[in-house]
């Protein structure tokens, strides 16, 4: 199972998965990991936050045991293998949290192979709140026709407007918005900006 979550103080999409997946596992607020990852670099001498040296604070400080898999398995297969407890799981440059069986991200990963996980038993622990992430305007656009897309403008209570425009428009009317500041998802495949 996938829920969206973003625990982001500011509802940015961010490359931040290690900070997400670390605050999902210990129910730790987001701005206390950013702080202790980044002073954490100073122990492995790391140049970033979420460089490979920097990742050893996952078993240094938050005591997490470390799952290697001895057979091939993607995300979806380790929530069924494991549906009980609190896992980061290690994609190719990505970490995902898994609490229980669920997928807490911003994507869903449920098809992703996984590396290896972290299994963390810190206490004491709260589960994410998923009533209190800050979401950012965002806008999507999906091609219904050969002459139509379908353009939705949510705000940032994931409530949304609809407009149906011609296909050429897309492109003008999606660089408005993204020069109001909206975020942008192309649900017909192509890249989010």
């Amino acid at each position: 199972m996938y829920k969206y979550y973003n625990p982001h103080p500011k509802g940015l999409s961010t490359d931040d998965c290690v900070k997400r997946a670390i605050v999902v596992v210990t129910g730790m607020d987001y701005s206390k990991v950013q702080r202790e990852l980044n002073e954490y670099k100073t122990v492995t001498g790391a140049k970033s936050f979420n460089s490979v040296k920097n990742l050893r604070y996952v078993e240094d400080i938050l005591k997490a045991k470390k799952i290697s898999l001895d057979v091939e398995m993607i995300v979806d297969e380790f929530c069924k293998k494991y549906p009980k407890g609190r896992y980061i799981l290690d994609m190719d440059e990505h970490w995902s949290a898994c609490v229980d069986g669920c997928i807490y991200d911003t994507w869903d990963c449920s098809d992703e192979k996984v590396n290896f996980a972290y299994e963390v038993t810190t206490e004491p622990y709260s589960a994410p709140d998923l009533k209190k992430q800050v979401f950012k305007n965002c806008c999507t656009s999906e091609r219904i026709s050969d002459t139509e897309t379908r353009i939705r403008i949510f705000d940032g209570n994931r409530a949304f407007t609809e407009r149906k425009i011609p296909t050429e428009l897309t492109e003008g009317y999606v660089l408005c918005l993204q020069h109001s500041n909206y975020s942008y998802i192309d649900l017909d495949g192509g890249e989010r900006k």
